[in-house]
Protein backbone atom coordinates (compact mmCIF):
# COMPACT_ATOMS: atom_id res chain seq x y z
CA UNK A 1 0.00 0.00 0.00
CA UNK A 2 1.33 3.77 -0.72
CA UNK A 3 1.80 5.82 1.92
CA UNK A 4 1.58 9.82 1.44
CA UNK A 5 2.25 12.34 4.09
CA UNK A 6 -0.63 14.79 4.47
CA UNK A 7 0.14 17.92 3.20
CA UNK A 8 -0.60 21.13 4.78
CA UNK A 9 -0.33 25.00 4.07
CA UNK A 10 1.68 26.65 7.09
CA UNK A 11 -0.56 28.90 8.95
CA UNK A 12 1.67 31.61 8.18
CA UNK A 13 1.47 31.00 4.32
CA UNK A 14 -2.07 31.39 3.51
CA UNK A 15 -4.14 30.57 6.89
CA UNK A 16 -7.52 29.95 5.13
CA UNK A 17 -6.04 27.74 2.74
CA UNK A 18 -4.16 25.93 6.01
CA UNK A 19 -8.17 25.71 7.48
CA UNK A 20 -9.02 24.02 4.74
CA UNK A 21 -6.04 21.39 4.25
CA UNK A 22 -7.31 20.33 7.64
CA UNK A 23 -10.60 20.15 7.48
CA UNK A 24 -9.35 17.81 4.53
CA UNK A 25 -7.20 15.82 5.99
CA UNK A 26 -8.34 14.99 9.11
CA UNK A 27 -11.04 13.70 7.77
CA UNK A 28 -13.37 16.19 9.25
CA UNK A 29 -16.05 16.98 6.17
CA UNK A 30 -16.10 17.50 2.65
CA UNK A 31 -17.88 19.65 -0.13
CA UNK A 32 -21.29 17.59 -1.31
CA UNK A 33 -23.17 17.97 -4.54
CA UNK A 34 -25.32 21.08 -3.34
CA UNK A 35 -23.75 24.14 -3.31
CA UNK A 36 -22.54 25.62 -0.24
CA UNK A 37 -23.69 22.64 1.87
CA UNK A 38 -21.09 20.01 3.30
CA UNK A 39 -21.01 16.29 4.10
CA UNK A 40 -19.65 15.98 8.09
CA UNK A 41 -17.70 12.42 8.17
CA UNK A 42 -17.63 10.19 11.33
CA UNK A 43 -14.42 11.90 13.01
CA UNK A 44 -15.76 15.55 12.48
CA UNK A 45 -19.48 14.79 13.38
CA UNK A 46 -18.15 13.01 16.50
CA UNK A 47 -16.71 16.47 17.88
CA UNK A 48 -19.75 18.07 17.18
CA UNK A 49 -21.39 15.80 18.99
CA UNK A 50 -19.32 15.92 22.13
CA UNK A 51 -19.65 19.60 22.23
CA UNK A 52 -23.46 19.05 21.68
CA UNK A 53 -23.61 16.74 24.40
CA UNK A 54 -22.05 18.98 26.76
CA UNK A 55 -23.65 22.08 25.59
CA UNK A 56 -27.12 20.22 26.08
CA UNK A 57 -26.17 19.60 29.85
CA UNK A 58 -25.31 23.24 30.64
CA UNK A 59 -28.98 24.06 28.72
CA UNK A 60 -31.26 21.68 30.41
CA UNK A 61 -29.10 22.81 33.76
CA UNK A 62 -30.47 26.37 33.34
CA UNK A 63 -34.16 24.70 33.25
CA UNK A 64 -35.01 24.74 30.02
CA UNK A 65 -36.71 21.91 28.20
CA UNK A 66 -36.31 21.05 24.80
CA UNK A 67 -38.78 21.02 21.88
CA UNK A 68 -39.29 20.27 17.84
CA UNK A 69 -40.79 22.92 15.40
CA UNK A 70 -41.12 22.25 11.61
CA UNK A 71 -38.59 22.76 9.32
CA UNK A 72 -41.03 25.44 7.49
CA UNK A 73 -42.60 28.92 8.18
CA UNK A 74 -44.86 30.56 5.98
CA UNK A 75 -43.61 33.46 4.35
CA UNK A 76 -46.70 35.60 5.97
CA UNK A 77 -45.22 34.74 9.14
CA UNK A 78 -41.32 36.07 8.35
CA UNK A 79 -43.11 39.03 6.83
CA UNK A 80 -45.13 40.00 9.81
CA UNK A 81 -41.79 41.45 11.67
CA UNK A 82 -39.93 43.85 9.27
CA UNK A 83 -36.65 43.89 10.73
CA UNK A 84 -36.30 40.09 10.67
CA UNK A 85 -37.46 39.56 7.54
CA UNK A 86 -35.38 42.33 6.48
CA UNK A 87 -32.68 41.22 7.57
CA UNK A 88 -32.71 37.48 6.65
CA UNK A 89 -34.26 38.04 3.04
CA UNK A 90 -30.74 37.80 1.39
CA UNK A 91 -30.36 34.27 2.56
CA UNK A 92 -33.77 32.52 2.32
CA UNK A 93 -34.74 29.81 0.62
CA UNK A 94 -37.96 29.30 -0.42
CA UNK A 95 -40.46 26.10 -1.43
CA UNK A 96 -42.41 27.39 -4.66
CA UNK A 97 -43.87 23.66 -5.62
CA UNK A 98 -44.73 20.52 -3.32
CA UNK A 99 -46.47 17.64 -4.39
CA UNK A 100 -46.53 18.16 -7.95
CA UNK A 101 -48.19 21.52 -7.54
CA UNK A 102 -47.46 25.32 -6.98
CA UNK A 103 -48.29 26.16 -3.24
CA UNK A 104 -50.60 29.06 -3.17
CA UNK A 105 -48.20 30.19 0.59
CA UNK A 106 -45.06 29.62 -0.03
CA UNK A 107 -42.81 28.22 2.45
CA UNK A 108 -39.69 29.38 3.57
CA UNK A 109 -37.25 26.73 4.92
CA UNK A 110 -36.22 28.21 8.64
CA UNK A 111 -33.41 30.48 8.64
CA UNK A 112 -33.70 30.86 12.10
CA UNK A 113 -37.68 29.94 14.54
CA UNK A 114 -38.67 32.97 15.80
CA UNK A 115 -41.08 33.42 13.21
CA UNK A 116 -42.38 29.57 13.15
CA UNK A 117 -42.59 29.49 17.07
CA UNK A 118 -44.61 32.59 17.88
CA UNK A 119 -47.60 32.16 16.46
CA UNK A 120 -48.22 29.33 18.73
CA UNK A 121 -46.72 31.13 21.73
CA UNK A 122 -49.47 33.51 21.80
CA UNK A 123 -51.53 30.19 22.49
CA UNK A 124 -49.49 28.71 24.62
CA UNK A 125 -48.68 31.80 26.90
CA UNK A 126 -52.24 33.40 28.38
CA UNK A 127 -51.35 34.38 31.91
CA UNK A 128 -48.86 35.24 33.90
CA UNK A 129 -48.60 31.48 35.77
CA UNK A 130 -47.61 30.35 32.49
CA UNK A 131 -44.15 32.26 32.48
CA UNK A 132 -41.76 31.97 32.20
CA UNK A 133 -41.48 29.93 29.49
CA UNK A 134 -37.96 28.87 28.31
CA UNK A 135 -38.11 26.31 25.46
CA UNK A 136 -34.62 24.95 23.36
CA UNK A 137 -34.84 22.91 19.94
CA UNK A 138 -31.78 21.21 18.28
CA UNK A 139 -32.41 21.23 14.73
CA UNK A 140 -31.40 21.90 11.08
CA UNK A 141 -31.40 25.74 9.36
CA UNK A 142 -30.83 27.10 6.12
CA UNK A 143 -29.13 30.28 5.12
CA UNK A 144 -27.61 30.82 1.26
CA UNK A 145 -24.19 32.08 2.22
CA UNK A 146 -22.88 33.87 -0.43
CA UNK A 147 -19.31 32.48 0.37
CA UNK A 148 -19.36 29.12 2.18
CA UNK A 149 -16.66 27.77 4.54
CA UNK A 150 -16.74 24.26 6.07
CA UNK A 151 -18.44 24.45 9.71
CA UNK A 152 -18.16 28.37 9.78
CA UNK A 153 -20.59 29.05 7.11
CA UNK A 154 -22.45 26.61 5.28
CA UNK A 155 -25.94 27.37 3.74
CA UNK A 156 -27.35 24.80 5.53
CA UNK A 157 -26.04 23.93 9.63
CA UNK A 158 -27.36 22.14 12.84
CA UNK A 159 -27.47 24.33 15.93
CA UNK A 160 -29.87 24.79 19.22
CA UNK A 161 -31.77 27.66 19.64
CA UNK A 162 -33.76 28.67 22.43
CA UNK A 163 -36.56 30.56 22.87
CA UNK A 164 -38.02 31.92 26.18
CA UNK A 165 -40.87 34.21 27.35
CA UNK A 166 -40.79 36.80 30.60
CA UNK A 167 -43.39 39.00 31.88
CA UNK A 168 -40.78 42.37 32.31
CA UNK A 169 -37.69 43.65 30.29
CA UNK A 170 -35.51 42.57 34.19
CA UNK A 171 -35.82 38.66 34.30
CA UNK A 172 -36.11 38.72 29.94
CA UNK A 173 -32.32 40.51 30.64
CA UNK A 174 -31.20 38.81 33.09
CA UNK A 175 -31.96 35.04 30.80
CA UNK A 176 -29.81 36.83 28.15
CA UNK A 177 -26.66 37.30 29.92
CA UNK A 178 -27.16 34.07 31.81
CA UNK A 179 -27.58 31.69 28.38
CA UNK A 180 -24.56 34.04 26.99
CA UNK A 181 -22.54 32.60 30.32
CA UNK A 182 -23.46 29.71 29.46
CA UNK A 183 -21.86 29.69 25.73
CA UNK A 184 -19.04 31.28 27.28
CA UNK A 185 -18.70 28.18 29.57
CA UNK A 186 -19.08 26.02 26.93
CA UNK A 187 -15.84 27.32 25.08
CA UNK A 188 -13.99 27.27 28.48
CA UNK A 189 -14.39 23.27 28.10
CA UNK A 190 -12.92 23.31 24.34
CA UNK A 191 -10.04 25.15 26.04
CA UNK A 192 -10.95 28.50 23.91
CA UNK A 193 -11.49 31.93 25.56
CA UNK A 194 -13.60 33.92 24.35
CA UNK A 195 -14.62 38.11 24.72
CA UNK A 196 -17.97 38.26 26.09
CA UNK A 197 -20.16 41.74 25.71
CA UNK A 198 -22.42 43.75 23.18
CA UNK A 199 -23.34 43.68 19.51
CA UNK A 200 -23.54 47.17 18.11
CA UNK A 201 -27.04 48.32 16.99
CA UNK A 202 -25.31 47.42 12.94
CA UNK A 203 -24.27 44.18 13.61
CA UNK A 204 -27.39 42.97 16.24
CA UNK A 205 -29.97 40.29 15.09
CA UNK A 206 -32.54 41.24 13.13
CA UNK A 207 -35.51 42.27 14.92
CA UNK A 208 -33.87 42.23 18.29
CA UNK A 209 -33.29 45.47 21.00
CA UNK A 210 -30.03 44.11 22.51
CA UNK A 211 -28.10 41.37 20.83
CA UNK A 212 -24.85 39.83 22.97
CA UNK A 213 -22.21 37.85 21.66
CA UNK A 214 -19.16 35.30 22.38
CA UNK A 215 -16.18 36.12 20.26
CA UNK A 216 -13.00 33.92 19.99
CA UNK A 217 -10.09 34.40 18.04
CA UNK A 218 -8.62 32.61 15.35
CA UNK A 219 -4.80 32.14 14.67
CA UNK A 220 -4.67 34.81 12.34
CA UNK A 221 -6.23 37.23 14.55
CA UNK A 222 -9.80 37.03 12.95
CA UNK A 223 -13.27 36.83 14.68
CA UNK A 224 -15.02 34.27 15.12
CA UNK A 225 -18.79 34.60 16.52
CA UNK A 226 -19.51 31.88 18.60
CA UNK A 227 -22.74 32.07 20.04
CA UNK A 228 -25.20 35.11 20.28
CA UNK A 229 -28.11 35.57 22.66
CA UNK A 230 -30.72 38.64 21.96
CA UNK A 231 -33.24 40.54 23.70
CA UNK A 232 -35.99 40.67 21.48
CA UNK A 233 -37.74 42.96 24.08
CA UNK A 234 -41.84 43.16 22.82
CA UNK A 235 -41.13 43.51 19.53
CA UNK A 236 -42.25 39.95 17.99
CA UNK A 237 -44.57 40.31 21.08
CA UNK A 238 -46.45 43.07 18.98
CA UNK A 239 -46.40 40.92 15.78
CA UNK A 240 -47.24 37.54 17.24
CA UNK A 241 -49.86 38.41 19.75
CA UNK A 242 -47.87 37.28 22.99
CA UNK A 243 -49.13 38.58 25.53
CA UNK A 244 -50.27 37.37 29.46
CA UNK A 245 -53.23 37.99 31.76
CA UNK A 246 -51.59 39.63 34.90
CA UNK A 247 -52.13 39.34 38.61
CA UNK A 248 -53.30 42.85 37.90
CA UNK A 249 -56.06 41.91 35.75
CA UNK A 250 -54.97 43.64 32.80
CA UNK A 251 -53.29 41.86 29.56
CA UNK A 252 -49.35 42.80 28.68
CA UNK A 253 -46.97 42.19 26.21
CA UNK A 254 -44.57 39.32 26.66
CA UNK A 255 -40.51 40.27 26.91
CA UNK A 256 -39.09 37.26 24.73
CA UNK A 257 -34.95 36.18 24.41
CA UNK A 258 -33.76 34.30 21.56
CA UNK A 259 -30.13 32.01 22.02
CA UNK A 260 -28.17 29.72 19.72
CA UNK A 261 -24.80 28.38 19.14
CA UNK A 262 -23.98 25.65 16.45
CA UNK A 263 -21.77 23.87 14.42
CA UNK A 264 -19.30 26.76 13.93
CA UNK A 265 -17.68 26.03 17.27
CA UNK A 266 -16.29 23.23 15.49
CA UNK A 267 -14.28 25.72 12.85
CA UNK A 268 -13.26 27.60 15.97
CA UNK A 269 -12.04 24.66 17.63
CA UNK A 270 -9.86 24.39 14.60
CA UNK A 271 -8.66 27.38 13.91
CA UNK A 272 -8.40 28.54 17.91
CA UNK A 273 -5.80 25.52 18.19
CA UNK A 274 -4.79 23.92 15.25
CA UNK A 275 -1.15 24.07 14.39
CA UNK A 276 0.94 23.38 11.09
CA UNK A 277 0.57 19.72 11.72
CA UNK A 278 -3.02 20.03 12.08
CA UNK A 279 -5.68 19.74 14.65
CA UNK A 280 -4.44 20.01 18.68
CA UNK A 281 -7.75 18.63 20.16
CA UNK A 282 -8.39 19.27 23.88
CA UNK A 283 -9.28 16.55 25.73
CA UNK A 284 -12.86 17.08 26.15
CA UNK A 285 -14.01 16.94 22.65
CA UNK A 286 -11.79 14.88 21.11
CA UNK A 287 -12.91 11.31 19.97
CA UNK A 288 -10.49 9.86 20.38
CA UNK A 289 -8.44 11.01 23.59
CA UNK A 290 -5.67 8.10 23.52
CA UNK A 291 -4.11 5.81 20.45
CA UNK A 292 -2.14 3.46 20.80
CA UNK A 293 0.40 2.57 17.97
CA UNK A 294 1.68 -0.93 18.91
CA UNK A 295 5.58 -1.27 16.68
CA UNK A 296 6.64 -4.77 16.29
CA UNK A 297 8.66 -7.32 13.99
CA UNK A 298 7.13 -10.71 13.26
CA UNK A 299 9.02 -12.36 16.37
CA UNK A 300 7.20 -10.39 18.92
CA UNK A 301 3.74 -9.17 17.10
CA UNK A 302 2.10 -11.35 19.19
CA UNK A 303 3.31 -10.19 22.66
CA UNK A 304 3.21 -6.46 21.51
CA UNK A 305 -0.53 -6.56 20.33
CA UNK A 306 -1.40 -8.66 23.80
CA UNK A 307 -0.03 -5.66 25.53
CA UNK A 308 -1.45 -3.26 23.80
CA UNK A 309 -4.62 -4.66 24.24
CA UNK A 310 -4.11 -5.23 27.92
CA UNK A 311 -3.42 -1.44 28.33
CA UNK A 312 -6.50 -0.24 26.48
CA UNK A 313 -8.40 -2.01 28.49
CA UNK A 314 -6.70 -0.52 31.50
CA UNK A 315 -7.90 3.06 30.30
CA UNK A 316 -11.58 2.59 31.55
CA UNK A 317 -13.65 5.35 30.85
CA UNK A 318 -11.45 7.10 28.19
CA UNK A 319 -12.12 6.98 24.61
CA UNK A 320 -8.99 4.65 23.08
CA UNK A 321 -8.34 3.28 20.10
CA UNK A 322 -5.62 0.76 19.58
CA UNK A 323 -4.42 0.36 16.05
CA UNK A 324 -3.43 -2.40 14.75
CA UNK A 325 -3.82 -1.53 10.66
CA UNK A 326 -1.62 -3.90 8.60
CA UNK A 327 0.50 -2.41 6.02
CA UNK A 328 1.27 0.92 7.05
CA UNK A 329 4.27 2.35 8.81
CA UNK A 330 4.07 3.56 12.60
CA UNK A 331 5.64 6.98 11.03
CA UNK A 332 2.79 7.11 8.93
CA UNK A 333 0.41 6.60 11.90
CA UNK A 334 2.02 9.17 14.11
CA UNK A 335 1.40 11.60 11.36
CA UNK A 336 -2.05 10.50 10.49
CA UNK A 337 -2.74 10.67 14.23
CA UNK A 338 -1.26 14.61 14.62
CA UNK A 339 -3.14 15.67 11.92
CA UNK A 340 -6.35 14.42 13.60
CA UNK A 341 -5.47 16.01 16.65
CA UNK A 342 -5.70 13.32 19.27
CA UNK A 343 -4.10 14.64 22.34
CA UNK A 344 -1.97 11.39 23.65
CA UNK A 345 -0.33 9.02 21.78
CA UNK A 346 1.01 5.77 23.16
CA UNK A 347 3.64 4.00 21.45
CA UNK A 348 4.20 0.43 22.48
CA UNK A 349 7.23 -1.72 21.20
CA UNK A 350 9.19 -4.77 22.39
CA UNK A 351 11.02 -2.66 24.84
CA UNK A 352 7.82 -1.14 26.41
CA UNK A 353 6.32 -4.56 26.58
CA UNK A 354 9.13 -6.51 28.51
CA UNK A 355 9.20 -3.73 30.93
CA UNK A 356 5.91 -2.66 31.24
CA UNK A 357 6.54 0.92 30.46
CA UNK A 358 4.55 2.87 27.58
CA UNK A 359 5.83 5.51 25.68
CA UNK A 360 3.86 9.13 25.76
CA UNK A 361 3.58 11.82 23.57
CA UNK A 362 1.73 14.94 23.42
CA UNK A 363 -0.05 16.55 20.74
CA UNK A 364 -0.09 20.04 22.06
CA UNK A 365 3.66 20.70 23.16
CA UNK A 366 4.90 17.41 21.07
CA UNK A 367 6.87 15.89 24.58
CA UNK A 368 7.64 12.66 24.27
CA UNK A 369 8.54 10.41 27.63
CA UNK A 370 8.52 6.96 28.92
CA UNK A 371 6.35 5.73 31.86
CA UNK A 372 5.56 2.59 33.94
CA UNK A 373 2.22 1.18 33.26
CA UNK A 374 1.33 1.10 36.81
CA UNK A 375 -0.45 3.99 37.55
CA UNK A 376 -0.68 4.90 34.04
CA UNK A 377 -4.23 5.79 33.70
CA UNK A 378 -4.11 8.20 36.56
CA UNK A 379 -1.14 9.77 34.95
CA UNK A 380 -2.81 10.20 31.63
CA UNK A 381 -5.80 11.70 34.00
CA UNK A 382 -3.68 14.39 35.23
CA UNK A 383 -2.33 14.65 31.64
CA UNK A 384 -5.55 15.44 30.20
CA UNK A 385 -5.79 18.38 32.25
CA UNK A 386 -2.89 19.60 31.78
CA UNK A 387 -3.22 19.36 28.09
CA UNK A 388 -6.38 21.17 28.58
CA UNK A 389 -4.82 23.87 30.21
CA UNK A 390 -2.16 24.22 28.12
CA UNK A 391 -4.67 24.98 24.92
CA UNK A 392 -5.83 27.20 27.25
CA UNK A 393 -3.57 29.31 28.11
CA UNK A 394 -1.99 29.68 24.80
CA UNK A 395 -4.61 30.42 22.87
CA UNK A 396 -5.70 32.90 25.89
CA UNK A 397 -2.23 34.61 25.60
CA UNK A 398 -2.59 34.78 21.93
CA UNK A 399 -5.69 36.67 22.31
CA UNK A 400 -4.32 39.58 24.98
CA UNK A 401 -1.37 39.47 23.29
CA UNK A 402 -3.50 40.79 19.95
CA UNK A 403 -5.23 43.33 21.20
CA UNK A 404 -3.74 46.49 20.21
CA UNK A 405 -5.31 49.73 20.91
CA UNK A 406 -5.53 52.68 19.02
CA UNK A 407 -7.16 56.77 19.11
CA UNK A 408 -7.92 57.15 14.90
CA UNK A 409 -8.74 54.88 12.39
CA UNK A 410 -5.58 55.90 10.55
CA UNK A 411 -3.99 53.69 13.02
CA UNK A 412 -5.23 50.81 11.58
CA UNK A 413 -2.59 48.85 9.45
CA UNK A 414 -2.00 45.00 8.76
CA UNK A 415 -0.96 44.01 12.51
CA UNK A 416 -3.42 40.71 13.06
CA UNK A 417 -6.22 40.68 16.07
CA UNK A 418 -8.41 42.80 17.45
CA UNK A 419 -8.07 46.85 17.03
CA UNK A 420 -9.76 48.33 20.72
CA UNK A 421 -11.14 52.01 20.37
CA UNK A 422 -13.26 54.78 21.50
CA UNK A 423 -16.26 54.78 19.68
CA UNK A 424 -19.49 56.92 18.80
CA UNK A 425 -21.49 53.67 17.99
CA UNK A 426 -22.87 55.45 15.27
CA UNK A 427 -24.23 53.83 11.97
CA UNK A 428 -22.72 55.94 9.97
CA UNK A 429 -19.24 55.23 11.38
CA UNK A 430 -19.42 51.44 11.22
CA UNK A 431 -20.25 51.92 7.12
CA UNK A 432 -17.46 54.16 6.74
CA UNK A 433 -14.77 51.65 9.07
CA UNK A 434 -16.34 48.38 6.73
CA UNK A 435 -16.08 50.22 3.49
CA UNK A 436 -12.23 51.29 3.94
CA UNK A 437 -10.84 48.12 5.77
CA UNK A 438 -13.43 45.18 5.67
CA UNK A 439 -14.26 45.01 9.48
CA UNK A 440 -17.01 46.37 12.12
CA UNK A 441 -17.24 46.11 15.57
CA UNK A 442 -17.51 42.89 17.08
CA UNK A 443 -17.80 43.48 20.32
CA UNK A 444 -18.61 45.81 23.22
CA UNK A 445 -16.82 43.85 26.03
CA UNK A 446 -18.84 43.50 28.76
CA UNK A 447 -16.39 44.93 31.45
CA UNK A 448 -16.17 47.90 29.52
CA UNK A 449 -19.66 48.98 30.07
CA UNK A 450 -20.37 51.61 32.59
CA UNK A 451 -16.61 52.33 32.27
CA UNK A 452 -15.86 56.00 30.38
CA UNK A 453 -14.12 55.53 27.48
CA UNK A 454 -10.20 55.76 27.39
CA UNK A 455 -10.73 58.12 25.07
CA UNK A 456 -13.48 60.86 24.82
CA UNK A 457 -13.46 61.46 21.16
CA UNK A 458 -14.79 58.48 18.39
CA UNK A 459 -11.94 57.24 16.97
CA UNK A 460 -13.22 57.63 13.65
CA UNK A 461 -15.40 60.80 13.47
CA UNK A 462 -14.06 62.94 16.42
CA UNK A 463 -17.44 62.94 17.86
CA UNK A 464 -18.43 61.75 21.50
CA UNK A 465 -17.09 58.31 22.22
CA UNK A 466 -19.40 56.15 24.30
CA UNK A 467 -17.39 53.01 25.24
CA UNK A 468 -14.23 51.44 24.07
CA UNK A 469 -14.86 48.56 21.64
CA UNK A 470 -12.95 45.63 19.87
CA UNK A 471 -13.37 45.76 15.83
CA UNK A 472 -11.73 43.06 13.67
CA UNK A 473 -12.45 41.32 10.52
CA UNK A 474 -14.12 38.09 10.71
CA UNK A 475 -14.58 34.84 9.66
Amino acid sequence: MEQTKRVITPQAENFPEWYQDVVREAGLAEVSEVRGCGIIKPYGYKIWELIKAELSKKIEATGAENVYFPLFVPIANLEAEADHVEGFSPELAVVTHAGGEELTEKLAVRPTSEAAMYTTYAKWVQSYRDLPMRLNQWNNVVRWEKRPRAFLRWSEFQWQEGHSVFADEATAVDEVWQMLGVYKDMYAHMAIPVVDGKKSDMEKFAGAVMTTTVEAMARDGKAIQGGTSHYLGTNFAKVFDVKYLGADGEHHLAHQTSWGMSWRSVGALIMAHGDDNGLRLPPNVAPIQVVIVPIYKDENKDTVLAYAREVANSFSGMRVHVDVREGQTPGFKFNEWEVKGVPVRLEIGGKEADEKALTVYRRDTGVKEKISADGAKEYIEKLFVDIHETLYNQAYDFLTTHIHRIESIDDIDDRIGYFEASWSETPESEKMLKERFAMVSRVLPREFEGVEPKNTKCFITGEPAKHDWYFAKSY
